[in-house]
């Protein structure tokens, strides 16, 4: 019997998704038979909402991402047949991200036709439900001759956004019905709400900046979201304090939450909290953020199945104790 967890709207698309969602991030972390398992068992407690990449694959020695494209392999065979109502979720990446040997990326119309094509072969279907650009507050994601991986846009210049490879091939991909819905994803809130109020789209993603330690994207992406009505999705809830780009990408977002031993899940104040409340931290995470009736969806990146349950328990739980609450609200350390 599946766990009831609550549906909220996906932005102005007429969609509900569960307000708890699967990050394919970690999938492969343990081996590609526990991410399909993953994948099962998040259908099976309702979850409706799956989101991957062709970059995710695994950490290597140095913390980067090794075996690009696992994610979307496992989350292919995990969905494959299913007849349970779900939204997929992928992305286009950059050509320098998927490395030198695979030649795909955004830097042209035609590398993101390319790369969309292998993506839906990956994950055994014609079609996806939502397409997005990920890392896009890389400046090479807008700028043409950009060649540095960790430079960042420049939001005190002024850009076509509008007329880029990556917003030209997500308006193709949905008009020849590709995807149902397009969006972007980003590691920095304030870089998203410079673009989407450039672009107008269907969704945002918003990692990394979210979590008990973090308020920089509901203080900078909320105003957008209530002013353009789109879908809110954030992820990386997990991670510890990110204050740049460089220190979190492949590190910080590989961990699942029982799994965890870094960033939130080694702050002294949050295990004195979990110790005295009885909640997890991963469970605090999740009760917390579900408060807030803005978020469409909030993706958990778990690699095992007792992972995606442990939040969709936690969420099945309800928002938290208000007293529990407003300790955590005077934890944060940056606020937008």
């Amino acid at each position: 019997m599946p766990i009831g967890l609550e549906h909220r709207s996906f932005g102005c698309t007429g969609e509900k998704v569960s307000v708890i969602g699967l990050g394919g991030a970690a999938l492969y972390k343990h081996s590609y038979d526990r991410g399909v398992a993953t994948v099962k068992h998040a259908l099976d407690l309702g979850v409706t909402y799956f989101d991957t990449s062709p970059a995710y694959g695994k950490a290597g020695a140095d913390g980067r991402w090794v075996e690009r494209g696992k994610s979307q392999l496992i989350m292919g065979e995990g969905l494959d047949g299913t007849s349970k109502p779900h939204l997929l979720a992928t992305k286009l990446v950059s050509y320098t991200t998927l490395g030198g040997a695979n030649p795909m990326g955004y830097r042209t119309l035609e590398d993101c036709r390319l790369q969309l094509k292998h993506s839906l072969n990956a994950l055994r279907r014609d079609k996806v439900d939502v397409l997005q650009g990920h890392d896009m507050e890389k400046a090479k994601a807008w700028v043409p001759n950009a060649l540095n991986d960790d430079e960042l846009l420049d939001i005190d210049k002024e850009h076509d956004y509008e007329n880029s490879a990556i917003i030209q091939a997500l308006r193709e991909a949905k008009k020849q019905g590709l995807c149902s819905y397009i969006g972007l994803s980003f590691n920095q809130s304030v870089a998203l709400a410079h673009v989407f109020r450039r672009v107008k789209l269907d969704m945002c993603l918003s990692a990394s900046q979210y979590s008990l330690l973090d308020r920089r994207s509901p203080r900078t992406v909320q105003p957008l979201v209530d002013e353009q009505g789109i879908a809110y999705v954030v992820g990386g809830i997990f991670r510890g304090l990110v204050t740049s780009y460089e220190a979190s990408p492949f590190r910080l977002s590989l961990q699942g939450p029982l799994a965890q031993t870094g960033g939130i899940f080694s702050d002294e104040r949050l295990i004195k909290l979990a110790k005295t409340s009885g909640i997890s931290i991963a469970a605090l995470t999740v009760r917390f953020l579900i408060a807030n009736s803005k978020l469409s969806t909030i993706l958990v990146g778990a690699s095992r199945p007792e992972e995606i349950e442990e939040s969709v328990l936690a969420a099945q739980a309800g928002p938290l104790p208000p007293d529990i609450h407003q300790t955590l609200e005077n934890l944060y350390v940056v606020d937008g």
